[in-house]
């Protein structure tokens, strides 16, 4: 069983690693001191196709499976 991420889940990752980095450090101490929700990041995340990762693209969502928003949420975390 080859247990490899495939050349989209990488580009997937790649994407995510590259957004949180760039986005989240500025912002991650201030959402957490003043107990607010980053809805413009939100808004960010969800044009470049970020949320509702496993969603069918019928309803919105991006068509990928669960692991493809685990993924994204590793390098979410992973910044955070």
């Amino acid at each position: 069983m080859d247990f490899k991420l495939t050349r989209e889940q990488q580009d997937i990752r790649k994407a995510a690693r590259e957004f949180a980095e760039g986005e989240f450090p500025e912002i991650a101490q201030v959402c957490d001191q003043e107990e607010r929700y980053p809805r413009d990041l939100v808004k960010k995340a969800s044009e470049l196709g970020f949320i509702g990762l496993n969603l069918p693209e019928k309803y919105g969502g991006s068509g990928y499976g669960y692991l493809e928003k685990c993924i994204v949420s590793e390098e979410f975390w992973r910044v955070d």
